[in-house]
């Protein structure tokens, strides 16, 4: 039986609902539709690539979540930075390596872009800080003259 399923985000919390996905697999329940903002866009984005719950705690149990502290460059005092990107909402971290490490685990079941899936598959949850409003993607793509096909998947979890 198909089912959609919402993944909310939390951090750690995303290996909670691999457990979740576990649970629901036993019961013999797949996914059809997933949406997702945070870890749970991650869970989401796994699932819509054809990964299983094993598959899931497997790449996150792999995973030296170290490589993925792409500190930003600057010549000002570090103490005083962290807080000047913090402000500016740039965030500590570049999240670069977070997204290459994405992009890699998804294009290994073929899935890179939105046009890769099928219609209303996936939905990412994420935030326009400079316009303060929710954005859907790929559905609010368009309104920024992007075309929703040739968009990154693994871009969308990184901005969530």
């Amino acid at each position: 039986m198909y089912i959609d399923g919402v993944f909310s985000g939390g951090g750690i919390k995303g290996l909670a609902l691999v457990g979740a996905c576990a649970a629901i697999e036993e019961r013999g329940f797949r996914f059809k539709r997933v949406a997702g903002t945070s870890a749970g866009s991650l869970i989401a984005g796994l699932i819509a690539a054809g990964y299983t719950s094993t598959e899931m705690a497997n790449l996150l149990d792999e995973l030296d979540l170290k490589k993925f502290l792409d500190s930003r460059k600057t010549v000002i005092p570090s103490a005083l930075t962290k807080w000047l990107f913090v402000y500016w909402r740039l965030g500590l971290y570049k999240g670069d390596e977070l997204e290459c490490w994405i992009a890699d685990i998804l294009a290994a079941r073929g899935l890179r872009t939105f046009g890769d899936l099928a219609p209303d598959a996936l939905r990412i949850i994420a935030s326009d800080l400079t316009n303060g409003r929710l954005l859907i993607l790929p559905d609010d793509l368009p309104k920024y003259g992007v075309d929703p096909r040739t968009f990154p998947v693994a871009r969308a979890i990184r901005m969530s």
